[in-house]
């Protein structure tokens, strides 16, 4: 039996042990009684009674009373002490919680009424309640980052209180922050690296019991030392499971019929056993389509679903199965609309890239309006500029002064100075110097080429010549369905861009296409004419690009992908947690996000227009309107093929140790401290019961 204090203050005790000592002053106290005369002899021995206890030097009587009371106050402070018994312990006398609130801890294994996540809370709990009052501990849960919910305490109550706040999220999974914070408080501080044999300790080692409460479901630790935590693993969950996931959603428009959608989705089976289901696609809540699915244990399987529309779209994929895990049954993607984009063309001429910019698909997505380089100089130009109401301007053999708010295509120029910018340069301040294609590019005076100069960030790396394309970056979406190696190109410079550059057609002269972002916006930039001039002006071809088909569906890749028409592969997918950000036009000024059909928040745009989207905890589709008109759209989901893989591991890694998985449970202290609180009761019951039979 352990008997501990529950009070640290001496005090506290000692008023506590003066509540014995008053309970029998009261019996000595002289009563004040008034002489009464009275026709009877009757209660004289009454009165009697009552005098012996007026003198304080008279041996107390024995009094029933008295007797309940004082046991009653001694069964109390026996209650106050705490007792009870409990088994051995090897306990360091400090513990750190790791509890794991990733997604995976969601599932519900076979045979459980709880989750894992609810489970683990219930062993913690029951660790907490078997501390005695010098044991501390701490609390830290991990999912993708970590959090210290509640430091080192030897006060319970704080340590429940903490655990009942703690939540699961929809995160993945990394423990290595968590062990940090855990070896932070447990293991001695250094001046310098661990490895440096002069190392200096600079605090007094604490050593831990290091308790993890997961599935194990994160990667192995390697370089990382224990030191003085002592670590032991409790496996939540069973390596037996049934869990289908979707691993993959998304769509893509048809390049050839843009308003022919194609859906692809992934599934996989991370259970034990083989599973026959159904997949079902849903578009704006409505059902479109079902596909019925085997897939084999630790297998995956594909599927494609093509829906028509033009418009705008949220889509779902659900699998009717119940299995162990919910949040991986569910993917969610959308679908921008086709818009008209406003293109501004600046060009003394050009043919081909008139033509490319008025076909029959390009009319549908595509509003060009065509000028010349004076335009440039106008006040008209400056505020369109400045006020970013076009979704691209095409700069061809030209460039600015400053660069307006709006992405831009260069052909044959270059941009100016980044740090210029229409945003803040009034109508009657613009000016600029234009390039026409009958000065030559390399003319000192214009601002756009400056070839020995790298404070402009755009400059020309060669000069003129011959080019030959050796390398095309065909991942990025400007260079989809491009073939281009059999182009002729008659002259072309390379070009180096600023930070963040990304070439996207390589030639034996350094780049000759290349894209680079700029405050939000982008800007791409071509080394080489599509029509050149000779000295007496007239146009000539620079290159037979303009012949081949790469020349429209490039164009057309512009207009999707830089001046925004389409979305071709659909929304875009994040993480649970995952902070979005976007840019916005620059006509958006209240933009609002809502999440599956939910209230929506109002969140304010930065200077450039980029939003910063940070709670996306629920997976879903998330839609930006402005004045209820649809401006953006991406989705949240899963995704993660390490949360979906729930079947729960034996042994961990940490730090080159392995640590096997324990059952969790801990010896459960006998409390018999309630047993006191109802011995005191009845001793008051009795002692009342008694002072109610004198007094009748």
């Amino acid at each position: 039996m352990n008997l501990i204090p529950s009070f640290a203050n001496p005090l506290a005790w000692g008023l506590l042990g003066l509540i014995p000592v008053g309970i029998v002053l009261l019996y000595f106290l002289k009563l004040k009684r008034e002489s009464v005369e009275v026709p009877s002899t009757y209660l004289w021995s009454k009165t009697i009674e009552d005098l012996h206890v007026n003198s304080l030097l008279q041996r107390l009587r024995r009094n029933l009373l008295l007797l309940l009371q004082l046991l009653a106050v001694a069964v109390a402070i026996i209650a106050l002490l705490r007792p009870g018994m409990q088994g051995e312990t090897t306990g360091q006398g400090r513990t750190v919680f790791l509890l794991d609130t990733s997604a995976s801890m969601q599932a519900i294994d076979d045979g459980e009424t709880v989750n894992r996540f609810e489970k683990s809370k219930q062993l913690i709990l029951a660790h907490i309640d078997s501390m005695s009052d010098t044991d501390a501990a701490m609390l830290i849960t991990f999912s993708d980052r970590p959090e210290t919910v509640q430091s080192f305490t030897t006060d319970r109550a704080r340590l429940r209180n903490s655990l009942k706040r703690i939540e699961v999220t929809n995160h993945t999974t990394d423990i290595l922050g968590a062990l940090k914070a855990a070896d932070g408080l447990a293991n001695p501080r250094r001046s310098s690296d661990i490895a440096d044999v002069n190392d200096i300790q600079v605090a007094d080692a604490r050593p831990a019991d290091l308790l993890i409460y997961s599935d194990g479901g994160f990667q192995t630790v390697t370089e990382f030392s224990l030191g003085n935590l002592k670590p032991e693993f409790i496996s939540m969950g069973s390596p037996i499971v049934n869990n289908l996931a979707i691993t993959a959603f998304s769509t893509e428009r048809n390049t050839e019929q843009p308003t022919e959608v194609q859906a692809f989705a992934t599934i996989s089976n991370f259970g034990s056993q083989d599973v026959a289901t159904t997949a079902t696609l849903s578009m704006n809540g409505e059902f479109m389509d079902a596909e019925a699915i085997e897939i084999e244990a630790g297998d995956q399987t594909g599927l494609s679903f093509t829906i028509e529309t033009d418009e705008a779209a949220s889509l779902s994929i659900t699998l009717d199965h119940k299995d162990d895990l919910e949040i991986d049954n569910t993917a969610y993607t959308g679908l921008s609309p086709l818009r008209n984009v406003t293109v501004l063309v600046v060009t003394a001429g050009n043919t081909p890239l008139s033509v490319g910019l008025q076909t029959e698909k390009t009319t549908k997505i595509c509003s060009p309006t065509f000028v010349t380089p004076s335009y440039l100089q106008t006040d008209e130009y400056a505020l369109r500029a400045s006020s970013g109401s076009d979704d691209l301007i095409i700069y061809d053999g030209c460039a600015p002064t400053v660069m307006p708010a709006t992405n831009t295509f260069f052909i044959a120029a270059l941009p100016p100075a980044p740090s210029s910018t229409l945003r803040e340069i009034a109508p009657a301040d613009a000016s600029v110097e234009p390039v026409t294609e009958k000065e030559p590019a390399t003319t000192p005076t214009s601002p756009a080429i400056d070839g020995g100069n790298d404070i402009r960030g755009w400059k020309w790396s060669t000069e003129e010549s011959s080019v030959n394309l050796v390398d095309i970056e065909r991942m990025h979406p400007l260079m989809r369905y491009l073939e281009l190696f059999s182009l002729l190109i008659f002259s072309g410079r390379g070009i180096e861009g600023p930070p963040g550059t990304v070439e996207l057609v390589g030639a034996d002269i350094g780049s000759v296409l290349s894209i680079a972002p700029r405050d939000g916006f982008q800007d791409l930039v071509l080394g080489f004419d599509i029509i050149s001039w000779d000295e007496e002006g007239n146009p000539q071809t620079n290159t037979n690009w303009y012949a081949e088909r790469s020349w429209p569906v490039f164009l057309f890749n512009v207009l999707r992908h830089l001046a925004g028409a389409a979305n071709a592969s659909g929304a875009p997918s994040y993480r649970p947690g995952e902070t979005v950000r976007l840019r916005l036009e620059n006509s958006v000024n209240a933009p609002q996000v809502s999440c599956n059909d939910g209230p929506p928040k109002t969140v304010t745009p930065s200077p450039s227009g980029v939003i910063e989207i940070v709670d996306t905890e629920i997976p879903g589709n998330y839609l930006i309107e402005n004045n209820s008109q649809l401006t953006d759209r991406f989705a949240v989901n899963l995704f993660s093929s390490r949360e979906s893989s729930i079947a729960a591991v034996k042994e961990i890694d940490i730090g080159y140790e392995s640590v096997t998985s324990t059952t969790g449970g801990v010896d459960q202290r006998i409390e018999y401290w309630r047993w006191a609180l109802i011995t005191m009761l009845g001793l008051i019951a009795a002692e009342w019961w008694v002072y109610s039979r004198r007094v009748a």
